[in-house]
């Protein structure tokens, strides 16, 4: 988490990346606070996509409104390589971004090469670079724990060791799950193995969980039947899309150390994939490209616009883009517009 007074003295381009998303969003959350306290009323949030329109972003930064002194952008990557036209564009707003203008770009881990890039040298001299450090599995239980208590909740030990145990690992599945529980608990109230159990017995019988075990294993039909009860049961599109997200994420980073002939322990930790889902996993990567993933990702950047309302679209438009996006995942044609 970014110190109190992290924007004080402002730079005009920075670097956030993480391969886990409820860092990001946390990071973003404080930082539009922050920002909106040092007089940045206007923060726009954009994700890169082909087509994107970089000149768009330039001139929209170089006219500030009428009500803002200062403006933000937050322009989300999906990867760590932001090509040719992406490099240009971070060339040119290190050299020549206005005053009241700040940038954050978004993406997922560096690799080594792009902490060798030019254009990521061009940022170190003009701005900072914001590398999130992942959760590790042996300091899972401590973040739980801390977690918890920031939704005041206390919580023991065993009862954190066994939320880490259900949910493998992934912080967006820890972060709902402890959601639900202070929904449903006193402020204060000691959350143990039991309260857990009882919590997660009242749950809708479907979860985005045993979604993305069907997607790893492949199983179209068990996939669509999920994603339709999860519809019914009430879940929000953008839940199961940030659970998508996140694993795409994930097989990105392994297939790229598969690429490079370093599929390895290493690589399986810092990918915080638990080895009761490595079969899944592995099942996952025999199917599918880097450029497949990386298609899958930006079909999630834009399903992120029509959650979040960036994006004009017909009623309905979220489950249907979602279902469509799990179907392209899944490999089966598109489903026919309902509503």
């Amino acid at each position: 988490m970014l110190t109190a007074s992290f924007f004080k003295d402002f730079k005009p381009v920075y670097v956030l990346s993480s391969d886990e998303p409820l860092l990001l969003r946390d990071w973003l959350d404080e930082a539009r606070k922050q920002l909106h306290e040092l007089g940045f009323e206007e923060i726009l949030s954009h994700s890169v996509e082909t087509g994107f329109d970089w000149s768009a972003i330039l001139e929209d930064s170089q006219n500030l409104s009428l009500f803002s002194s200062r403006k933000g952008q937050i322009i989300r990557f999906n990867s760590n390589k932001p090509g040719q036209s992406g490099a240009k564009f971070i060339n040119q707003i290190c050299e020549e971004s206005p005053t009241d203008t700040l940038f954050i770009l978004v993406m997922p881990g560096l690799d080594r090469a792009a902490r060798n890039s030019a254009w990521l040298k061009k940022i170190k001299a003009r701005g900072e670079v914001v590398e999130l450090k992942p959760i590790y599995p042996n300091q899972l239980v401590d973040w739980i724990s801390q977690r918890a208590l920031s939704k005041q909740l206390q919580m023991d030990s065993q009862a954190a060791l066994f939320l880490a145990d259900l949910t493998e690992g992934n912080l967006l599945a820890t972060e709902q799950e402890l959601e639900k529980l202070a929904l449903a608990s006193e402020p204060g109230q000691l959350i143990d193995q039991g309260v857990i159990k009882e919590s997660i017995s009242r749950s809708a019988r479907y979860t985005h969980f045993l979604l993305v075990d069907a997607f790893l294993a492949g199983q179209a039909k068990r996939a669509l039947k999920i994603t339709h009860g999860l519809e019914m049961e009430g879940f929000q599109p953008i839940q199961v899309q940030y659970a998508l997200q996140h694993v795409l994420q994930t097989l990105l980073q392994l297939k790229q150390a598969q690429r490079e002939h370093r599929l390895n322990d290493a690589a399986w930790r810092a990918a915080n994939v638990w080895k009761s889902k490595q079969r899944l996993y592995q099942q996952a990567l025999s199917r599918f490209s880097i450029d497949q993933l990386e298609r899958f990702l930006q079909s999630c950047a834009k399903l992120d616009r029509i959650n979040k309302g960036q994006q004009l679209a017909y009623a309905g438009a979220d489950w249907q883009s979602l279902k469509e996006l799990i179907s392209s995942m899944m490999g089966i044609g598109h489903l026919q517009r309902t509503g």
